[in-house]
């Protein structure tokens, strides 16, 4: 009866055994995760896919329009027309049937420069999705660090937790045989008290920090592996300033943005020029007529074509207003280049001294808890011989739980210092650091949907290519 029972636990053990534990998760992983599922991209990246339809709807004002149009109706009228014919009943259904077009020939430059402006528009949407995607790398790496650095700091807090338990076991004991006064017992009892009031803050930090990781991932944190070496970074400030200046994506945005403005400076002149299109029309026309019975039927087709010119000479002063509005626009898009400029180097200088204070803090953090060990070892020797008071003792330990902690949070600044860096500079791009993601590719839709299929969209059950468009 028990060998059933027995030999389905065999084989559970057998097949958790060939499972094994469960995979740590890597921070390259974590990054790939954020990059590939994260809904503020997929906002960015839906919103760059409209500029590319706004650019797309721009240069199709040089093709010009068709337009069908279709009247029709019916009429009834009864009326009294003289004493011979009493009554008359009429009856009339007219049909007409059109086609009106029109295409821009001249249109003072609008229509190019607002195409080459939605242009710079789709250059500058580029621009802010490499930075959208390089906040939500660095969230990542921020999340993933500071949930290794609480785990760390949990296990400091209880150690301390425990160290200070035994220390208070130790001074009632002592207490007992008369070594030592109830002052000596209260203050361990004390500093057990605010060690686990400790222990309980930071258990609350790391269960944020997680929360923190849930909304940079997507998923959340279970056992993290420790991190692989920083990425090369840059060799010094200088480099790492002229490297931002070259490549940091709110910066080109911002100079793609100033182009945009400086061609919406030349459409609003072109509105004050003349305008000349091409316009052509072919009608037919159906005018039955039934008179008493007795139809009457008049049909005409009718065919134009002329060119038609015309120049504003009166607006109230809206086409100069434009221009000025235009002309503000665009030198205020040139200062935010300044503007932004100075950002993206104060960013580097930030990232560059954080590094650097980390890696101060880190040596300086290890030599603290190598002297602080000995120096805890030694008191708590001399404690035992009664040359040392407890709190000697408290205090000791006191000091090397701080390096410690002191130590791990030194550790963490100094890897988010280093993606903050990369950031700063504009290389924390999926490319930069070889991610096993697929980037996004802005140029697939241009080419796989404005281009295929320009004249058509979803609808009701999506296509194939809508489908493999959605982020």
């Amino acid at each position: 009866m028990t060998s059933k029972p027995l030999g389905l636990a065999t084989a559970l053990c057998a097949l958790l055994a060939l499972a094994g534990p469960l995979q740590a998760e890597s921070l390259a992983d974590a990054m790939a995760k954020a990059y590939a599922n994260h809904p503020g991209l997929a906002a960015q990246r839906a919103a760059l896919r409209g500029l590319d339809e706004a650019e797309y709807q721009a240069r199709a004002q040089a093709y010009g329009t068709v337009n069908l149009q279709a009247d029709y109706g019916w009429q009834n009228t009864d009326v009294q027309r003289s004493l011979a014919r009493p009554r008359s009943r009429d009856d009339a259904d007219p049909l007409d049937l059109g086609l009106q077009g029109s295409i821009p020939l001249y249109t003072g430059g609008q229509i190019e420069n607002n195409a080459e402006a939605a242009l710079q528009a789709v250059e500058s949407g580029r621009s802010t999705l490499t930075s959208a995607e390089q906040s939500v790398l660095l969230a990542a790496v921020t999340a993933f660090e500071d949930v290794r650095r609480d785990i760390a700091l949990v296990g400091v807090a209880r150690s301390n937790v425990r160290v200070i338990g035994e220390q208070l076991k130790a001074a009632q004991d002592r207490f007992e045989v008369g070594e030592v006064t109830r002052t000596d017992v209260a203050q361990a009892e004390s500093r057990l008290a605010a060690s686990r009031s400790t222990l309980a803050a930071i258990t609350g930090q790391l269960a944020r920090s997680r929360q923190a990781y849930l909304a940079a991932v997507g998923e959340p944190a279970g056992e993290l592996e420790t991190p692989p070496p920083l990425p090369p970074l840059p060799e010094s400030e200088a480099a790492a300033i002229a490297l931002a200046e070259a490549q940091h994506p709110d910066l080109i945005a911002a100079r793609f943005d100033a182009r945009q403005a400086e061609f919406q400076v030349k459409a609003a002149i072109g509105r004050s020029l003349p305008q000349v299109s091409l316009n052509g029309s072919a009608g037919y026309s159906d005018d039955s007529v039934f008179i008493d019975d007795i139809p009457t039927a008049t049909d005409s087709n009718a065919v134009s074509v002329g060119v038609t010119a015309s120049m504003p000479l009166w607006t109230g002063g809206r086409n100069a207003s434009a221009v000025r509005q235009a002309q503000a626009n665009y030198a205020r898009a040139m200062a935010l280049i300044q503007n932004t400029g100075r950002s993206v180097r104060q960013d580097v200088s930030n990232s560059w001294s954080g590094l650097s204070v980390a890696r101060a803090s880190i040596t300086a953090a290890r030599q603290q808890i190598k002297a602080s060990q000995i120096a805890f070892d030694g008191v708590r020797e001399e404690a035992t011989l009664g040359a040392r008071t407890t709190l000697d003792v408290l205090d000791a330990e006191q000091e090397l739980a701080s390096a410690k902690a002191d130590l791990i949070a030194a550790l963490r600044d100094e890897y988010v210092a280093g993606y903050n860096l990369l950031a700063s500079v504009g290389a924390l791009t999926v490319t930069h650091l070889g991610l096993d993601v697929t980037p996004y590719d802005p140029d697939l839709y241009r080419t796989g949907v404005i281009n295929e299929d320009p004249y058509g969209y979803p609808r009701g059950e999506e296509t194939t290519w809508a489908k493999s468009y959605r982020p």
